[in-house]
């Protein structure tokens, strides 16, 4: 049973290491997989001929790899022993020798071996592709006398043939490589000739084309019959400009044409022209053009768009606007300059004289029982008869505020001729732990992202919680107080 394991592994390496379909031989038989079918199996002798000196023998139902045949007798392999069977009898052909793999070697070849170049050893760089016409490869056995089969499904690995030189070309089988060279020659052209495009000026900010160019290259050859060959676009390379660029400044410009080598150029100029404007249009005004003394219009409320003699248009978002008279009154004139061009509109002056007096958020104005009078939180500001305001500070209160009582009291602020009033409220402090913001009898992570949230305005915190949140007590809630939370629920700090 071991014996035939052995002979099922050892064929179906060699089938393995073969995975090509040689050529089937003159002779009457072919290199392939044979069945023993001799009752009592055949003999692996040690030369093409039958002798009383043998090998080892295959018992009959083995399969065996034939990979090469000479007079009658295939040159095989069993049980890892090598030696010639008789064809002719105890033997019958099953199938043609199998492809070659290149990553295992064949059993009993020590090389590959180019018996005969192929026809085209000579490139022209970048002209010509790969040919392997003619090439001839055996596969070297390791017997005394060398002995050498022809092979085909070999791979074969060219260099580039765009640079020129003497290469060497790489030929895989069965394991084994072997090269032959080759020879990439330069391309024989003696120069090139450029017809400039139909168009060599442009307008600033106009999409640069080479509509119209032509290149004819020349060669020493005789290919082009002394008269030049017109290449196509992808046959040479453009460098300086760049076809479509719309960013060049005003200039001159040269662009230099190539041809497969850096030696063979030619060039031409492009001029490029300041753009100017030919038109502007106003497409958006504000939705008053009425001003105030001292005010100006913004320029984001108007949308201007420009048009070049380049045909282009585009949104100007960077332009002047010139006033003709800032005092009161109407029908004045403003003119929005962009480069050498201007659109105007008309605008009105109205005066602008304080209105009245506003309160922010009064809510937070007041104290505990027994505790100064505290204003900190008070915010005043001036109102203008244009609808805007200013925030203020000299103002001045007057009030009849007494800390020792809880209640209201009335508070007038008073600024000008304007005045204002609000409730000023002295409350009884309950026990409130600092930090402890949710009222949850503990100091933690919670607390700090709920001090953190009202520092950034994005909760409001009042009354109890924002005397625990205000743990500096500096009247005011920050990330500073956050901070001290957090490191205190952390047992970093204490209050």
């Amino acid at each position: 049973m071991k014996r035939l394991i052995s002979v099922i592994i050892a064929t179906a390496i060699l089938l393995t290491c073969l995975p090509f379909a040689f050529s089937v031989s003159a002779a009457e038989y072919e290199p392939g997989t044979y069945l023993v079918t001799a009752t009592g199996g055949v003999r692996l002798y040690e030369n093409a001929q039958q002798s009383l000196d043998f090998a080892t023998s295959a018992p009959e139902g083995a399969y065996l790899t034939v990979i090469r045949v000479s007079d009658g007798f295939g040159y095989t392999i069993y049980d890892s022993v090598y030696g010639w069977i008789d064809l002719t009898s105890g033997v019958e052909f099953k199938d043609s020798m199998p492809a070659v793999t290149d990553k295992n070697k064949i059993e009993g070849a020590r090389a590959i071996h180019i018996t005969r170049v192929p026809d085209k050893t000579v490139y022209v760089s970048g002209e010509e592709s790969a040919d392997i016409t003619g090439l001839e490869v055996s596969i070297v056995f390791d017997d005394e006398q060398g002995s050498m089969m022809p092979v085909t499904g070999y791979k074969v690995a060219f260099p580039d043939l765009i640079e020129t030189g003497r290469k060497s070309v790489t030929v895989y089988y069965g394991g084994f490589s072997t090269t032959f060279g080759i020879t990439v020659v330069r391309v024989p052209v003696t120069g090139i000739m450029v017809t400039k495009p139909s168009k060599t000026t442009f307008i600033e900010g106009e999409p640069v084309s080479f509509d119209g160019l032509t290149v004819t290259a020349y060669f020493s050859d005789g290919r082009d019959g002394g008269k030049g060959i017109v290449l196509d676009e992808g046959e040479y390379t453009l460098s300086g400009v760049a076809e479509g660029d719309t960013t060049l400044a005003p200039g001159t410009y040269e662009v230099t044409v190539e041809y497969m080598y850096p030696e063979i150029t030619a060039s031409f100029h492009i001029y490029v022209t300041g753009k100017s404007v030919t038109s502007l249009k106003l497409l958006r005004l504000p939705a008053s053009l009425i001003l105030y003394q001292g005010q100006t219009f913004n320029t984001a409320d108007f949308e201007l768009s420009a048009t070049y003699d380049n045909g282009e248009t585009e949104i100007i978002k960077d332009f002047d606007i010139e006033y003709d008279n800032m005092q009161v009154g109407t029908g004045f004139t403003a003119r929005i300059y962009y480069m050498d061009k201007y659109v105007a509109f008309e605008y009105s002056v109205r005066e602008l004289f304080e209105d009245g007096i506003e309160l922010g958020d009064t809510s937070r104005v007041g104290s505990y029982i027994d505790e100064e009078v505290n204003f900190s939180h008070l915010e005043v500001y001036v109102v203008y008869n244009s609808g805007e305001k200013k925030l203020i500070e000299d103002y001045t209160i007057t009030h009849e505020i007494n800390t020792s009582e809880i209640g209201t009291y009335p508070v007038t602020v008073t600024y000008g001729e304007f005045r204002a009033t609000f409730d000023y409220t002295v409350a009884k402090r309950n026990e409130t732990r600092i930090g402890d913001i949710n009222a949850d009898g503990k100091v933690n992570a919670a607390d700090a992202r709920l001090a953190l949230r009202g520092a950034a305005k994005v909760d409001v915190l009042e009354g109890e919680a924002f005397y625990a949140a205000d743990v500096d007590a500096d009247g005011k809630i920050t990330a500073k107080d956050a901070r001290k939370i957090l490191r205190v629920a952390a047992g970093l700090e204490t209050f």
